[in-house]
C-alpha cells in the first residue's frame, strides 16, 4: 500500500468517526427535543394542565368501562341545574354498575357496601363544558376501582372520561 493510499485510508476512518459522534450528538439532540415537546404539552395552567394527584389516582386495582346515559333521568331537573344534576346521576350509576369488584392479589370477588366515589376534574369539565343548562345526553366513563377494605366492602371508585 502506498504512502497516498495509508493517509486516504488515515482520513476515512477520522471522517468515519466523526460521522458516529455527529450520529451520537444527534441523537442527543432528538431525546433532548422529545423531552422539551413532551413538557411543552403538559400544560402547566389551566383545565388541560396534568396534575400529579391525577397520575397518581389513575392507578388501581382494575377498571370497568362503562356507557352512562343521562337523558331522561336529568329532564326533572330544572334546567338551569341540568349540568349538576347529570354529575349526581353519574355518580348513582356508577355505584349502581360496580357492584362486585375482583381483588387482583386473591382472585376472589368482593361486593361494594361503601363506595366512595370520586369524579375527576377532567370529566366534570367535559360535563359542563356546553353550560349547566345543555350537559350531553350520554358519555364513556372508565371506572378504576382500588380497594381500601376487602372485609368491609370499602372500594374507592375513580371516574375518568373514556379516551
Amino acid at each position: 500500500m502506498s504512502e497516498e493510499e495509508a493517509e486516504h485510508v488515515e482520513k476515512v476512518e477520522e471522517t468515519m468517526e466523526e460521522g458516529e459522534k455527529v450520529e451520537e450528538i444527534e441523537e442527543v439532540k432528538e431525546e433532548k427535543i422529545e423531552e422539551i415537546t413532551e413538557e411543552r404539552r403538559i400544560k402547566k395552567r389551566g383545565p388541560g394542565k396534568k396534575l400529579k394527584i391525577m397520575e397518581e389516582k389513575m392507578q388501581g386495582d382494575g377498571e370497568r368501562l362503562l356507557t352512562v346515559r343521562f337523558y331522561p333521568r336529568i329532564l326533572s331537573a330544572p334546567k338551569w341545574k341540568r349540568a349538576k344534576k347529570a354529575v349526581k346521576v353519574l355518580r348513582e350509576l356508577v355505584i349502581k354498575y360496580v357492584k362486585n369488584v375482583e381483588d387482583p392479589r386473591s382472585g376472589q370477588k368482593i361486593r361494594i357496601k361503601r363506595p366512595v366515589v370520586w369524579i375527576s376534574p377532567k370529566l366534570n369539565e367535559v360535563i359542563w363544558s356546553r353550560g349547566a343548562k345543555n350537559p350531553p345526553r350520554r358519555m364513556r366513563v372508565r371506572v378504576l376501582y382500588k380497594i381500601q377494605d376487602a372485609e368491609r366492602g370499602e372500594v374507592e371508585l375513580r371516574v375518568f372520561p373514556a379516551m
